[in-house]
């Protein structure tokens, strides 16, 4: 699915009275939904379509079975925390749980999660706040947990 295809999906879900939209591609599956639930802050997700785990829109594992790297799923720019002057979501040697809130990547003016998807244990931001990111662009550096 063309970057281009989701921002226009995304501009077409904030301008409607629809509050989600589902559209599965092949082995792609995008999720964009207005609010999170029961809270004010837009939300969008990619998930493998096969899977029966969805898998945030920042997640892709790297080489060796201990490191994961989250990367970022759509362009925009990278928030460590939930508004300017609040407490990171995470900092270095946190423990995180699969599903976890680590960061926001704006991209048209809607807040999307950056979620983990295993337990771990966070090694490294690679990205200082505020910055811009595309596709792929590495965003956390964790530990995994065994087991």
């Amino acid at each position: 699915m063309d970057l281009e295809v989701i921002e226009r999906l995304m501009q077409m879900l904030s301008s409607s009275d629809v509050e989600e939209l589902d559209v599965t591609e092949g082995n792609l599956r995008i999720r964009l939904a207005k609010h999170a639930r029961g809270s004010d802050t837009p939300i969008a997700s990619r998930q493998n379509a096969h899977s029966a785990i969805p898998a945030p829109i920042s997640a892709e594992a790297v080489v060796g079975s201990d490191l994961h790297t989250i990367v970022a799923g759509l362009p925009g720019t990278f928030y460590r925390a939930p508004a300017p002057g609040a407490a990171p979501f995470v900092d270095v040697g946190d423990g995180i749980s699969d599903g976890q809130q680590l960061a926001i990547v704006e991209a048209m003016k809607m807040m999307n999660p950056v979620e983990a998807d295993c337990d771990g244990t966070v090694l490294e931001i690679l990205l200082d706040d505020a910055a811009a990111v595309q596709p792929g662009t590495p965003l956390f550096r964790i530990g995994k947990m065994a087991g």
